[in-house]
């Protein structure tokens, strides 16, 4: 289908040195460099930094970075799990929007508590544990092929598509989730273009998704931010596809709500005005059935982020304060369709995605405590 996922490995667990192997986006387009590490802290320095970013790919960070921390451990099961729990909490509030982070964390935290239930060895609780996160990983990158599969039937040839940030492989392992139905569609013969916007201030957009669509051969060209309403309407686009960090999904009217890169949601509103379909593409390990609006915390990150340009150059003048959050809202009444791993959904998501969350192959469980939960 795609050739991205033989030539980026974004994350993987090294069984020799028994560390984790990640490739740093922060240097990317302007070197390939791979970093290691069996520290916590230089993990969560890692993800802080965005060398490791995207919900699905902070899902495995989550996972190899709590397998780590139980391997690291003495040999005593009490240990295991005592650092496995607070190391992975301390893990899971590295960066607070993405719902990843903590899944990964928690999916290693149940499989050592059930091992030490059965009564394994510390050896094996440990074995366990890496071999999860390895089947973590395996599963998304299975979820990323078929999410291509599940949306490619709505890219269309002279199709002009729109996209913000990187949903692709640096962020979600294996063939993207955004990314997905372009590449799965591109291998099929639709022939289309991309407009992929700037993403400001830390230009994941330019530098990431652009990087990873001219690899694939895909034509895609680079705009601003605020170019993006101009040249929709210019250019006749027909769709925006954006990702996701977090999709609320109980059985209240939140349902469907995005949280993705700043940005989104502006696309959305011009979409709308446009008449231009927006989709979103997540695995469902994405979906959040527990949380309300009023739950999530939108990340605010450093405002050097936004006084500096690459290169360093300031361009705020001194002692003008500075906004940064890294990532923004979208209601559900904006999202045409959230494409997944086992399924399209469409409005109303009250209804859509309970019922997709209650599915055979769902990797989230509707909770019956979920908010807004019919009686």
């Amino acid at each position: 289908m795609s050739n991205v996922a033989t030539f980026v490995v974004p994350i993987r667990w090294d069984d020799v040195s028994e560390e984790i192997v990640w490739l740093d986006n922060s240097r990317i387009p302007w070197n390939e460099v791979y970093t290691s590490s069996k520290d916590l802290h230089r993990l969560i320095t890692a993800i802080q930094g965005l060398e490791i970013r995207g919900a699905p790919i902070l899902g495995e960070a989550g996972a190899y970075g709590t397998a780590m921390v139980a391997n690291n451990s003495p040999n005593s099961n009490d240990q295991i799990l005592k650092n496995a729990i607070e190391q992975g909490d301390l893990l899971a509030a590295a960066r607070p929007t993405a719902v990843n982070l903590g899944w990964g964390v928690r999916k290693i935290q149940e499989v050592i508590r059930s091992e030490i239930g059965k009564g394994s060895s510390a050896p094996d609780v440990k074995a366990a544990a890496i071999d999860c996160a390895k089947n973590i990983q395996i599963d998304n990158v299975s979820a990323t092929v078929k999410i291509g599969e599940q949306g490619k039937t709505l890219i269309h040839d002279g199709d002009v598509l729109v996209t913000v940030c990187n949903a692709g492989t640096l962020a979600c392992d294996g063939i993207g989730t955004s990314t997905a139905p372009m590449r799965a569609a591109w291998a099929d013969g639709v022939r289309f273009r991309v407009l992929t916007t700037y993403t400001a201030p830390l230009y994941q957009g330019a530098r990431l998704t652009a990087w990873e669509l001219k690899k694939d051969g895909i034509p895609v060209q680079v705009i601003t931010d605020n170019m993006a309403g101009h040249l929709m309407r210019e250019e006749k686009a027909t769709a925006v596809w954006a990702g996701a960090d977090r999709i609320l999904g109980n059985y209240s009217e939140e349902s469907g709500t995005v949280y993705n890169k700043i940005g989104t949601f502006g696309l959305s509103l011009m979409a709308k005005e446009l008449g231009v379909k927006m989709y979103v593409a997540a695995p469902t390990s994405t979906i959040d059935p527990l949380h309300t609006v009023a739950d999530v915390r939108i990340e605010q990150r450093k405002p050097q982020e936004v006084e500096t340009l690459f290169g360093g150059t300031t361009v705020v003048p001194k002692g003008v304060g500075v906004i940064n959050p890294a990532f923004d809202r979208t209601p559900p009444s904006l999202v045409s369709a959230i494409v997944t791993e086992i399924g399209v959904v469409e409005f109303p998501y009250s209804s859509s995605i309970p019922a997709l969350l209650e599915s055979e192959g769902s990797m989230v469980k509707l909770s019956h405590d979920s908010p807004g939960k019919r009686q």
